[in-house]
């Protein structure tokens, strides 16, 4: 079976495209002799908006995941690859309230192979389907669920225990914690600038 996106999100990136490019033209069209530097920098940051728009639309309406005897076949926007079966190690499946549900399937390095959108269409059935694929290859399998405790099972159980967390979200735990601290220093020195 293939997973995709729901039907009408494609189109949903296509109008906010439409409505961003009818907003842009009827504010240049509208608007007087327009020139220098920043209505470049504005027209260029206008056109990069649209492209990203543009590009969004194309890989929502091609993207699909489906497993298959090969392996997992990911169609992106403009390529088609296969994830040999025997090649993955881990699949992690994580749930946030903000970010919602995603997967992701490692190798034995703890080396990325592919991020599978939770927003798919039957993405609980993709999981059940990659768990019996992967059965002969006696694959872990991780979740998650909204901040709780860690589990894991072996691929094609059904039975799932409590586990400390993988180190591939161990890892990226730590990244977003920098990353989140860099943040925080940066608003709080904006904040005392603009005091001055």
């Amino acid at each position: 079976m293939k997973h995709r996106f729901p039907g009408w999100f494609p189109y949903l990136l296509l109008g906010v495209l439409g409505g961003i490019t009818g907003a842009c033209t009827v504010a240049i069209l509208g608007s007087e002799a327009i020139y220098g530097v920043g209505a470049y920098v504005t027209l260029g940051l206008l056109a990069a908006a649209v492209c990203a728009l543009a590009w969004s639309f194309l890989y929502a309406i091609r993207y699909s995941v489906q497993v298959r005897p090969e392996g997992v076949l990911i169609t992106g926007a403009f390529r088609i690859r296969t994830i040999p079966l025997d090649s993955i190690a881990q699949v992690i499946t994580a749930s946030a309230p903000r970010s919602g549900t995603d997967s992701w399937l490692l190798d034995k390095d703890d080396t990325c192979l592919a991020k599978l959108a939770g927003s798919l269409v039957g993405f609980e059935v993709l999981l059940v389907e990659l768990g019996q694929a992967l059965r002969p290859y006696q694959v872990l399998f991780y979740r998650r669920e909204n901040f709780g405790p860690w589990q894991m099972q072996v691929a094609g159980d059904s039975h799932w225990v409590p586990y400390e967390a993988p180190r591939f979200a161990r890892k990226s735990g730590r990244r977003m914690m920098i990353a989140t601290v860099f943040a925080l220093l940066l608003i709080v020195i904006a904040v005392m600038l603009s005091r001055r």
